[in-house]
């Protein structure tokens, strides 16, 4: 079902959004014969999608239709968090995901009926399935156990099926190169430390800040030096804000694809473990969800990778995995209460995780 074409300029934000515009999309994708005469918009996702506005559709037909009456439309930032989203070309990625990699992923995605970026103004929009039926987590909650060995699983599905197969296209992102890590280090991770340290004094203490500015300014050791090297197709941004549960217990939905691409498997799993475990709950079991990936991938035929190189990754890791506490505290706008949120609790949980770690042993 997925499109793409003219037509996206006149919705580069929801307020945008008109009837025929979604007219001629629908129409051009076969999924209504009529018209839709009137679409009301309603904003939702504050403070869970950063990078992104979010909103629900509901659309009024000329003549009865099958195909549903509400849509999610899903478009460019409309604030300075646009430009972060510019320098690793997050809007392209998602896009190119739904229309080359989705149906093939083996993870249950929404169903994406047009895609577009205007490369001349940034300008994006995705038209996607509304799961009004599915139940949203919340990061600053934290995962359960149950749905943190749930979510480790669904993701070694797909890391097993692309361990080291993953294509070299042009279009795909090569999430953990050393290009990509000096990157991640000159335009986000260090111009982002001083305003994190200002604004989030509270969380911080002079032993934190150390660790930051040093993971900062040594960063590709711990993106790219010291960990393994097999590639693997990953999320990226695999944390439980972006899961959808079904209320009928059917397979989870994952969101928000905008960083994914060629990168470690070991890094989704790193990442979700971080940040969107309360802590408590992480040191109980961040090892065995580690075994239980690396024994996921034993079982789907993916060899030479065992329990002690994926814990040495992991470690490394969690002090490569602050460059998005760094990011959301320092460079975005959060806009509201629970964006801010969000970061201090990215932030307080990867650098607890660091200390209980001792991770900067690897220093």
């Amino acid at each position: 079902m997925f499109g793409s074409g003219d037509g996206y300029r006149s919705s580069k934000s929801v307020n945008h959004v008109s009837a025929d515009w979604l007219t001629r999309v629908l129409k051009a994708r076969h999924l209504i014969t009529s018209s839709v005469t009137e679409v009301k918009v309603e904003k939702f996702g504050e403070g869970v999608g950063l990078m992104a506005e979010l909103a629900r559709l509901t659309l009024v037909y000329e003549a009865p239709e099958t195909f549903s009456n509400t849509l999610v439309l899903k478009c460019a930032a409309q604030n300075e968090n646009r430009q972060v989203a510019l320098v690793l070309d997050f809007y392209n990625r998602e896009v190119d995901f739904y229309k080359k990699v989705g149906p093939k992923s083996g993870i249950k995605t929404p169903d994406v009926y047009f895609g577009g970026v205007d490369n001349a103004t940034y300008d994006h929009v995705i038209l996607m399935q509304d799961l009004g039926t599915f139940s949203p987590t919340d990061q600053l909650v934290g995962a359960t156990e149950d749905e943190a060995f749930s979510a480790i699983e669904l993701i070694s599905g797909l890391h097993a099926k692309y361990w080291g197969r993953v294509s070299n296209e042009s279009w795909m992102y090569q999430f953990m190169s050393a290009k990509e890590a000096a990157k991640l280090r000159d335009m986000l991770y260090l111009p982002s430390l001083d305003a994190t340290f200002e604004k989030f004094s509270s969380n911080l203490n002079d032993k934190t800040r150390k660790i930051c500015q040093h993971v900062g300014e040594h960063y590709p050791r711990f993106w790219v030096d010291k960990i393994s090297k097999v590639e693997t197709f990953i999320h990226g941004d695999y944390r439980q804000d972006n899961f959808f549960y079904p209320q009928d217990g059917s397979e989870t939905v994952v969101m928000d694809w905008q960083i994914s691409g060629r990168g470690k498997g070991i890094f989704d799993v790193t990442y979700f473990i971080c940040q969107s475990l309360r802590s408590e709950l992480r040191r109980q079991i961040e090892q065995e969800l580690i075994r239980h990936w690396v024994d996921k991938l034993s079982k789907a035929g993916v060899k030479n990778y065992d329990f002690d190189v994926a814990y040495s990754d992991y470690r490394h890791l969690v002090l490569a995995c602050l460059v998005y506490p760094m990011t959301v505290c320092g460079s975005l706008d959060p806009s509201n209460e629970r964006g801010r949120a969000l970061g201090e609790t990215m932030l307080t949980r990867n650098l607890q995780a660091i200390e209980e770690l001792n991770c900067t042993e690897l220093f």
